[in-house]
């Protein structure tokens, strides 16, 4: 199958709309439309229904769109795999404790696999000393949460909204409120807090 319009499939249940995949991918409505059908006629099967104004995924949509993904994933791999042969050298990273867990097996994997001859170097802290580190130039490149002033060159990639965990019934006992937070600093703790 063409990874191109496993990309619109994959890009259009992503942002929920094949006309803004269409817009991210530089093609008009009409060329990705043409694209799905032209994948549901070589699936042999739909793979989208109607659902009110928009589509849905069929339970076949769902399976293909779980291998287009894994195909296009072993696609950037094999191409960052090539790209990345002839680097070399040492990369600071820091990542926010939160991230942690599950964001850095796999990424240091994918990396590792992807440049050999790159040692990196990896620090798990609290967002506000990661970004001092950066600033001090001690770490090249750091994953934080926002914690008001940026470092020079730093960009939002994500927002994650908090949310207030308490009884199913909505009802809270009267008095102090407690809370179960990390010790400051802590960008969550000032928010609950402030």
């Amino acid at each position: 199958m063409d990874l191109d319009v496993l990309a619109s499939l994959a890009s259009g249940v992503e942002l929920g709309s094949f006309a803004r995949a269409a817009d991210r991918l530089g093609r008009s409505t009409s060329a990705v439309s043409a694209q799905m059908k032209k994948l549901e006629e070589q699936a042999g099967v739909a793979i989208l229904r109607k659902s009110g104004r928009g589509l849905e995924l069929t339970p076949a949509g769902e399976v293909l769109l779980s291998y287009a993904r894994r195909l296009l994933e072993l696609n950037d791999e094999a191409v960052e795999a090539t790209r990345g042969a002839s680097l070399a050298g040492c990369v600071r990273l820091g990542l926010a404790e939160d991230f942690g867990e599950g964001v850095l097996p796999q990424a240091l994997g994918r990396f590792a696999r992807a440049c050999p001859e790159v040692r990196v170097e990896m620090r798990v802290a609290r967002s506000q000393e990661l970004q001092q580190l950066v600033m001090a130039g001690e770490l090249d490149l750091a994953l934080a949460w926002d914690s008001g002033p940026r470092a020079p060159h730093s960009a939002a990639i994500g927002r994650y909204a908090v949310h207030w965990i308490g009884p199913a019934s909505g009802q809270l006992a009267p008095g102090p409120l407690p809370l179960a937070l990390f010790d400051p600093p802590c960008v969550i703790r000032a928010q609950a807090c402030g």
